[in-house]
């Protein structure tokens, strides 16, 4: 298999793991859903387990997926992510 070949492969196991990490999750709020924000590094820290997944690769994800960033009350910044009760 050529670099290019792994290179697909890699990236479509990713996309595939991170549809599986926020199919329960939404970008806005929805009946039934807590808010549960979340930072790039707190994600890539839960899916480690699985595979490594880049932070660039997580924040193009969400950012295709409409979701958004929220500032904290300790004025940290993370993402505003809605997950199914």
């Amino acid at each position: 298999m050529s670099q290019s070949e792994n290179d697909n492969q890699e990236k479509v196991l990713k996309q595939k793991l991170l549809d599986s990490y926020f199919q329960f999750r939404s970008p806005l709020p929805e009946n039934g859903y807590i808010q549960e924000n979340k930072t790039t590094l707190q994600i890539q820290d839960e899916l480690a387990s699985m595979m490594h997944v880049g932070d660039l690769d997580i924040v193009e994800y969400l950012d295709d997926h409409d979701y958004s960033f929220i500032t904290e009350q300790d004025g940290t910044v993370s993402w505003a992510i809605w997950r199914q009760a």
